[in-house]
């Protein structure tokens, strides 16, 4: 679409009963010049008739968290109880909507669900929100809540020492909510969930039937537990190698460790396992293939929002139908432009850079 066909189609979905004097009267242009873009949004299949409605692009919904992130980094390695020289940050994070984020900027049509609380932050996290070209007509706008937060602590190395969540808004998010919106649900290409949301609504989505794939993050060891009982409902997993050896009971020192872990879950009937090795890359594998991709060593900017960005890409890769081998370049492309910023959404996020990333570095 052209500039002007995306912002008559904007106009339409804000308010499908528009007519076209006032789409001319808010873009200040001739009705007839409307008329004709109109016309030709409806050859290319975008308008469906002529009551206006939009046909609209495959999406992907993600369901999560959203909060503020406060960010402490020490200049020296960090002592315990002791107070640390450092720098402090704040930005708008939370693996749902850095997840959702990375996915738009990648050039796809994204949705988000998540719970904020009608306070400061919640405010100003909406107010960005609405600029990301992101869909989120469906989150939960909270009176007399709080916004999720997470502070964690980074070494000089840039490493994270430790966090803390506080996610209690999440909660909200319930399987009676989501049963309401159902159809936005179902009708979205992909689903990406993360386990900051609670057990019971993660067993809602993985025993929906005629559901998307989902795609879940499993975010921290404590969270994943969550879902180990059912697994096996989720087409893609990506837990790191500790969170898989939580939900697989099987420790893991090598590649054959991995290997077994990968068919542990494979056999409860998740399609697509990837196992973060952190710095030394990414493990996969299917029913078919089981491979390590190792990437270069580079100097991060910061390490978090990498793993949300890993999981936009295989979110893009699925999306497009690539191979496992090639989703899981287009992920680790994704986390390394992230952990080259020192926000945990780089602005440089696009299919471009990413590709530019994975070729520069031969990943």
């Amino acid at each position: 679409m052209t500039e002007r066909e995306k912002q008559i189609v904007n106009l339409i979905k804000e308010n499908p009963l528009i007519t076209q004097e006032e789409i001319a009267a808010k873009l200040n242009c001739a009705r007839t010049s409307i008329a004709v873009h109109i016309s030709n949004l409806m050859k290319k299949g975008v308008i469906l008739g002529k009551k206006y409605i939009i046909n609209e692009d495959p999406y992907i919904l993600t369901i999560g968290g959203t909060n503020v992130d406060i960010q402490g980094k020490s200049y020296t390695n960090v002592i315990r109880y002791d107070s640390n020289p450092g720098m402090i940050g704040i930005s708008f994070g939370g693996v749902g909507k850095n997840v959702a984020e990375n996915i738009s900027r990648l050039g796809i049509s994204s949705k988000l669900i998540t719970a904020l609380g009608d306070d400061f932050y919640g405010n100003g996290i909406r107010e960005y929100l609405k600029n990301q070209n992101l869909d989120i007509s469906d989150i939960l706008f909270l009176k007399n809540q709080s916004t999720s937060m997470y502070l964690s602590i980074l070494n000089d190395d840039k490493e994270m020492e430790m966090a803390i969540s506080s996610m209690d808004i999440c909660k909200n998010i319930t399987p009676k909510y989501l049963d309401s919106i159902r159809k936005r649900i179902v009708n979205s290409k992909i689903i990406v969930l993360d386990t900051n949301l609670e057990e019971e609504t993660l067993r809602y989505l993985a025993f929906l039937r005629r559901k998307p794939p989902l795609i879940l993050d499993t975010v921290s060891t404590k969270k994943a537990i969550k879902v180990k009982d059912f697994i096996g409902r989720f087409h893609t997993i990506k837990p790191n190698r500790i969170e898989a050896e939580i939900l697989s009971g099987i420790s893991i020192f090598s590649k054959d460790d991995m290997k077994r872990a990968g068919d542990y879950f494979l056999n409860k009937g998740v399609k697509k396992v990837f196992i973060s090795l952190g710095s030394d890359g990414v493990f996969y594998m299917t029913e078919n293939e089981a491979e390590t991709i190792k990437i270069p060593r580079i100097n991060p900017a910061s390490s978090t929002g990498a793993g949300d960005a890993f999981v936009a890409g295989i979110a893009y890769g699925e999306y497009h139908d690539y191979s496992i081998r090639e989703a899981t370049k287009i992920g680790l492309g994704a986390g390394i432009l992230t952990s080259l910023s020192d926000k945990t959404v780089s602005d440089q996020m696009n299919i471009k850079n990413v590709e530019n990333i994975i070729k520069e570095m031969e990943i």
